[in-house]
């Protein structure tokens, strides 16, 4: 009887699961097209409208605001709650700016973008996506969550720099397929995080190929480096991934300037050569992990109000 009851929870709960998922999916689905029909300025608009209005309420703000306030001592509530109601304004927009993410990056070719036009470019970045594209060698170009950094990719796809990008797959499986189907447009190869993530990345790295990855946030398992002062968690797949490959390592973000535009950043190669050369394994992996999240820290200190105070970073 017990046996019985047990099983009719679980068929329960998996059929609850289902209806749960197909409500979730059928919701991004109609906003994703709603956001189609509305264009990429009304969109985006939209999108950071309803976030400032619900975000700030929301139980998730209130840990936020306490790693603002710890990030930035003696920070006034007024600057707190302008980073906050702009961390809100830029994951709305960045949610429904997904509607149009084949053709937020304008033309295709090896030009930088007109004047005027969506995407702003910091000098030497093209020539840069050039020369790695170009080069025959295998690179890995990181990012954080801050402003859209979905359009990294997509650039990259439009000047024809193969990318594998990494990505942590959503928990509804329904939705993952209709956003991996935008993603995958726009982008190019897709490679979900979990147990074959490491071979299919290295896999790519051994042919030449190119990664773009996230960086930034928490991993139980990680070596313990500074962000902002204080000791985070952070996996370090990046360092184990370059060490082994002894690959040009690149940073790179895209800022948003105002509504649906944005201004893409790019960091020379950095510099890991002692740390290729270096027999202390967990020293190295730790000294580059360390580095690249000094540099998402510099993106976070130019723009707090875009990078994603919502993740619980120190833990």
């Amino acid at each position: 009887m017990r046996r019985w009851w047990l099983k009719t929870k679980l068929r329960l709960y998996r059929a609850l699961l289902r209806v749960q998922w197909l409500v979730e999916a059928a919701a991004i689905y109609l906003i994703m097209a709603l956001c189609g029909l509305l264009g990429p300025d009304r969109a985006s608009a939209a999108g950071g409208w309803v976030a400032r209005k619900l975000g700030p309420h929301l139980a998730v703000s209130t840990m936020a605001r306490g790693q603002i306030e710890a990030a930035y001592p003696g920070i006034t509530q007024a600057e707190r709650e302008r980073i906050l109601l702009g961390v809100w304004d830029n994951l709305g927009r960045y949610f429904t700016e997904y509607a149009h993410l084949r053709t937020l990056w304008p033309g295709t070719g090896d030009d930088p973008p007109p004047p005027g036009a969506r995407i702003e470019v910091d000098p030497g970045v093209v020539e840069r996506f050039l020369a790695i594209r170009d080069d025959g060698k295998p690179a890995i170009i990181f990012t954080g969550h801050i402003g859209n950094w979905e359009i990294l990719a997509v650039g990259a796809a439009r000047h024809e720099l193969p990318l594998a990008v990494m990505f942590r797959s959503p928990n509804n499986p329904i939705a993952e397929k209709l956003l991996l189907g935008i993603r995958g447009d726009a982008m190019g190869q897709l490679v979900p995080t979990g147990f074959q993530a490491a071979v299919v990345a290295a896999r790519v790295l051994d042919e030449g190929g190119h990664l773009g990855m996230l960086v930034d946030q928490h991993f139980s398992r990680g070596v313990k480096v500074p962000f902002f002062g204080r000791e985070v968690k952070t996996a370090t797949t990046l360092a184990k991934l370059a060490r082994r490959f002894k690959c040009d390592v690149y940073g790179a973000w895209a800022e948003r300037l105002d509504g649906c535009r944005f201004r893409i950043h790019m960091t020379e190669a950095l510099d890991f050569s002692a740390e290729y050369a270096c027999a202390d394994v967990k020293a190295a992996e730790t000294a580059i992990t360390a580095r690249i999240t000094a540099t998402v820290e510099t993106w976070a200190r130019a723009r707090p109000d875009q990078w994603n105070w919502l993740h619980r970073r120190w833990r």
